[in-house]
């Protein structure tokens, strides 16, 4: 797998995607990587160690019906590669995704932890609340 582009706020977005213990707030325009971020931060608070949650824990709202259908379908298409690449396979990952390679050096698990973790999540990721502020 290739490791991220280095980008001049890279720093900034693993502060954004990685912090919990607090709100975090992105402001940025049109096509900067928001919904990339807020999905990378999913994938973080799922398989983070230790504190891992529950997909069913999860609330992730936006304002709009296209907004929350591409969140869930990027986080669906996360979990498969995470999967995929827990058990050897290689694939294209997308642009700014977070890596295996690097989820197991921040949270030293195994691919195979990894693998579990989110496999467990895509089981259960229609149950989890992705929607709008409105349906919510």
């Amino acid at each position: 797998m290739t490791e991220r582009p280095s980008i001049q706020d890279a720093q900034d977005r693993t502060l954004a995607e990685t912090t919990f213990d607090r709100n975090v707030v992105v402001v940025a325009g049109a096509g900067t990587g928001k919904t990339t971020l807020l999905v990378n931060r999913l994938v973080h608070a799922l398989l983070r160690e230790p504190g891992a949650i529950a997909i069913t824990e999860l609330v992730a709202l936006t304002f709009t019906n296209k907004a929350a259908s591409e969140m869930k379908i990027r986080l669906r298409e996360r979990l498969t590669a995470l999967v995929a690449a827990g058990q050897g396979e290689s694939g294209a990952a997308e642009s700014g995704a977070v890596q295996l390679s690097a989820l197991r050096e921040r949270y030293h698990l195994s691919s195979e932890q990894i693998a579990a973790r989110a496999g467990a999540a895509l089981h259960d990721l229609e149950k989890a609340q992705i929607g709008t502020l409105h349906s919510f």
